[in-house]
């Protein structure tokens, strides 16, 4: 399984730590560097679908660095995001500098982190995958109502390379399961409105969403004198899987890979 691979050039330890730390916690696969030169080199081998460069290294500025790729027509596709310290003050002529050579996005630190991995998921997702060399993934259905669960959740299967589409509660998730056919379904239970038992439910009812994969993600089991009542509830409600929360990433992502090569 092929994860998506981001290269971070940045001499400040700390806070290459915590974008390295984010990203990889979203499922992407970091390789972190100290100089200019270095990630010049390593950018050959390595070939990562995004880059991470601060403007300020020990040998080459960042924004020197950022031209030379872009105007590389071996690796002018690759998006780079500059981040630096420069000063905050200054954050507009900045911005207007990484534009000026080619950059992709820009964040003047200290930088939110979830910011940038939101930049790094759009940068990520444009353009058709055939483009990047990218063998296209399987679209993934993820019914939740909790909005910070959808967003890390979201940004975990991106890495992984899957198209995502999301749905806020259970009769908007039908609906798109009916309109999308994506080729697995994420499907909490505790939602407003229809539950994600009766939800799975439905859709086994319906010639055309039965045949999809569905794994339900839920924390009630917790919350019961006797969790495994919860897996009993998500089988005999025709459940293909059941994950608690909160989820771990190579949990999900293995459980996915397994029901999609069925």
């Amino acid at each position: 399984m092929d994860k998506t691979k981001i290269l971070i050039i940045d001499s400040d330890v700390e806070a290459a730590e915590t974008y390295r730390k984010s990203l990889e916690h979203a499922g992407y696969e970091v390789t972190l560097l100290r100089a200019g030169r270095e990630g010049v080199e390593r950018i050959r081998t390595v070939r990562p679908d995004l880059i991470i460069l601060e403007a300020m290294l020990p040998d080459i500025n960042g924004f020197s660095v950022c031209r030379e790729l872009k105007e590389d027509p071996g690796y002018s596709s690759i998006p780079i995001i500059i981040v630096t310290a420069l000063g905050t003050s200054e954050e507009t002529y900045l911005a207007n500098m990484a534009e000026e050579h080619k950059a992709d996005g820009f964040f003047a630190k200290p930088v939110d982190t979830g910011r940038l991995l939101k930049k790094a998921a759009d940068l990520l997702a444009g353009g058709p995958p055939e483009a990047k060399g990218v063998k296209t993934r399987a679209k993934i259905l993820l019914i939740d109502d909790d909005p910070d669960f959808l967003d890390a959740t979201q940004q975990i299967l991106a890495a992984n390379r899957f198209e995502v589409i999301t749905a806020k509660d259970g009769q908007e998730g039908i609906a798109r399961a009916k309109y999308e056919s994506p080729d697995l379904i994420l499907l909490d239970v505790i939602m407003p409105g229809k539950d994600g038992y009766s939800v799975c439910y439905e859709l086994r009812k319906m010639a055309q969403t039965r045949p999809i994969p569905v794994i339900m993600l839920t924390a009630v089991g917790q919350q019961l004198s006797k969790p495994e009542y919860a897996v009993d509830m998500a089988i005999d409600h025709l459940a293909d899987d059941y994950i608690d929360k909160p989820v771990d990433t190579q949990t999900l992502i293995g459980k996915i890979e397994k029901h999609l090569r069925h």
